[in-house]
């Protein structure tokens, strides 16, 4: 019986022209957009405020406006933070398919760029432009170069310099190849033993902030609500003309304490989250989950509990 010839894959002129790196535009118009969006908000919510004689509305739209002016910028942010999270996990995966293409029989640029057609998450599309600057004639340095700028991560680019020097050394490539190997997958696991080790901080800026909301609510529904009796029994006393121990507590405005509590916990509810994003993925902007969570969690404690 005759066996079907198989076609060898095809490669388009597209998969060997080096990609252009993602132009800046779409965050500019993504920052107008967020800014024009949260403008919006700030003169509804202020509009909205004169007319039904409410500060809370006024409050509240102020801090849902610049949420909504932030959180487009954040969210692309976030998603450059999970690419390199991605880059990260798959570059061990990317060492073993190099030690197995070596081992076969393939030198170091053939491996890479048979490791280029394998399925490694958000390395991937960076490996096929490398592949791309490699076939056409860039120098391998320079090459090596942009692909260590495109995936942008310390890992990768301390990858890229040990495969640089083994490349300029030589040697034995399977030795290095695996020595490099073993180097990135112990850097991978002490990160993740960091993140194992932090994660139970992130749980306790939520209960501190929790119980913040907790004493906060507590003072506004019972302890304020006796202040504004004594007020009420004060200003029937006939003896508040004449002043005394207690005259300046009928003054006392009520609604400003309630005021800087939630703003107190606003403030809290930024800088807590912040840290817990720090702690919890290393990364600042990641801690803009925790914001946004904190800060529903006060509106609903102070305009709705």
């Amino acid at each position: 019986m005759q066996r079907a010839s198989r076609k060898p894959k095809e490669m388009t002129s597209n998969d060997l022209i080096p990609k252009k790196p993602i132009l800046k535009k779409e965050i500019k118009n993504t920052i107008m957009i967020s800014i024009i969006a949260s403008i919006s908000v700030i003169v509804l919510s202020f509009t909205l405020s004169e007319l039904m004689k409410s500060t809370t509305i006024r409050d509240v739209g102020m801090i849902f406006g610049v949420m909504v002016g932030i959180m487009p910028l954040t969210l692309h942010q976030l998603r450059e933070v999970q690419r390199k999270d991605s880059i990260d996990r798959n570059m061990p995966v990317f060492l073993l398919a190099l030690l197995s293409s070596v081992q076969s029989g393939s030198n170091l640029i053939k491996a890479i760029e048979q490791a280029a057609e394998r399925n490694l998450g958000a390395l991937t599309p960076e490996l096929k432009n490398l592949k791309a600057n490699i076939s056409w004639g860039t120098p391998i340095e320079e090459a090596f170069e942009n692909f260590a700028k495109k995936t942008g991560t310390r890992v990768s680019r301390r990858v890229t310099v040990l495969l640089e020097m083994a490349m300029k050394i030589g040697g034995d490539v399977n030795e290095n190849l695996d020595m490099i190997q073993k180097h990135v997958s112990e850097i991978q696991n002490i990160e993740k033993s960091r993140k194992s080790a932090l994660q139970p901080y992130t749980y306790t800026i939520y209960i501190s902030f929790a119980v913040f909301l907790a004493v906060a609510v507590l003072l506004s529904t019972s302890f304020f609500t006796e202040i504004e009796k004594v007020q009420q029994g004060i200003l029937k006393s006939p003896n508040y003309a004449k002043g005394g121990l207690f005259t300046s507590l009928a003054d006392m405005d009520i609604s400003k304490l309630d005021s800087a509590l939630f703003n107190m916990a606003i403030i809290e509810a930024i800088f807590g989250g912040v840290a817990a994003g720090k702690i919890g993925a290393g990364s600042y902007v990641a801690g803009t989950k925790h914001v946004v969570v904190m800060v529903i969690m006060a509106v609903i404690a102070f305009n709705v509990v």
